[in-house]
C-alpha cells in the first residue's frame, strides 16, 4: 500500500513538470517571422513600399520587456536580428542587426526597431542605379550628406567648431561660420601650439594640412580672408624675451574663452 502511494505521488509530480514544461515552452519561444513578413512590416511602419531589396537573418533570438512603446516587469516578447537593405534617394542604405519584435503567441503584433548601425551602399549590386532613386549621376545635396557623413567619421580632424582662428570663431546657428577642418602633425598636440602661439601665424604654417571637403564654404571664406589680410592679430615670439612670451601661464586659452558649441553642426538625416 505504502509502496503505491509513493509511486502515485511519484507519478503526479512527473505529471506535473511535463504540464510545466509544455507551458513553459510556448511562452518563451516563438515562431521566427518569414522574410516576407519582415519586409511588409519594414515598409508599412516606415512607408516605403517596394523598397526592401534585400533582408538577412542574424539570429540573436531573445525576449524583451518592452512593445509599442511600453515597459513591462516580465518578457512580454521575442526579438530577432535582421540586416535590411532599402533603396533611398541617394543609394541603398543598409541597416545592421535591425529587429523584429512580436508580442508572444502572435505573429501580427509586431514592431521593428532600426537596429546598431547604417551605411549608405551602391545599388548597382542589388540591380538598382548607382545612388538610387536619383538615378547614376549624384546629386549635390547627396554629396554633400555623404562628405558630411565622411568627415563625421574621421578621428583625425582638428580645428573645426568650437575652435577658434583668428576671427573665425563661429557665429552659431544657421551661420555655419565655423573655423575649418585640419589635419595636423600632432593632432591636438599642434592646436594647443597654435593656440599658445609657439607657432604660426596660420594653421599651415604650423604643418597642418586645409581638409576643404570637411570644412564649411562660410568658415573657408572666413579663414582665407584672415590669410589674405597676412593673419592679422597674430604675435608668434621670437626670443624668450619676447613680451608675448611673458604672458602668465594661468592666462585662459582662446579655447577657454569660447562658448560649447554642439559637437556634431552638421546633421546627417536618411534621404528617403
Amino acid at each position: 500500500m505504502k509502496a503505491n502511494v509513493i509511486m502515485f505521488h511519484g507519478g503526479m509530480l512527473s505529471l506535473l513538470l511535463c504540464l510545466i514544461l509544455v507551458m513553459a515552452v510556448p511562452a518563451t519561444v516563438g515562431a521566427e517571422p518569414s522574410k516576407a513578413q519582415v519586409i511588409r512590416l519594414w515598409e508599412d511602419q516606415h512607408r516605403v513600399k517596394g523598397r526592401v531589396l534585400d533582408v538577412k537573418s542574424r539570429g540573436g533570438q531573445r525576449s524583451t520587456n518592452e512593445l509599442d512603446g511600453k515597459r513591462y516587469l516580465v518578457p512580454v516578447g521575442t526579438c530577432w536580428d535582421y540586416d535590411v537593405v532599402e533603396l533611398q534617394k541617394c543609394g541603398c542604405r543598409l541597416f545592421e542587426r535591425a529587429s523584429v519584435c512580436c508580442r508572444k503567441g502572435s505573429s501580427k503584433e509586431c514592431e521593428v526597431r532600426i537596429g546598431t548601425g547604417t551605411r549608405m551602399m551602391d545599388c548597382s549590386a542589388y540591380g538598382k542605379p548607382r545612388f538610387g532613386l536619383a538615378g547614376n549621376t549624384e546629386p549635390a545635396d547627396c554629396k554633400e550628406k555623404r562628405q558630411a557623413s565622411a568627415c563625421w567619421h574621421r578621428k583625425d580632424l582638428v580645428f573645426g567648431a568650437g575652435s577658434s582662428i583668428g576671427p573665425c570663431v563661429g557665429s552659431g546657428g544657421a551661420a555655419r561660420d565655423w573655423p575649418p577642418a585640419f589635419v595636423c602633425p600632432k593632432g591636438q598636440e599642434t592646436v594647443n601650439d597654435f593656440h599658445n602661439r609657439k607657432c604660426g601665424p596660420t594653421p599651415e604654417d604650423c604643418g597642418c594640412t586645409l581638409v576643404e571637403e570637411c570644412s564649411t564654404e562660410e568658415g573657408l571664406a572666413c579663414y582665407r580672408k584672415w590669410k589674405s589680410e597676412g593673419a592679422s592679430g597674430r604675435i608668434i615670439p621670437s626670443s624668450a624675451s619676447s613680451p608675448a612670451s611673458n604672458i602668465p601661464s594661468s592666462v585662459p586659452s582662446p579655447m577657454e574663452k569660447l562658448p560649447s558649441l554642439p559637437s556634431s553642426p552638421i546633421k546627417l538625416p536618411f534621404l528617403r
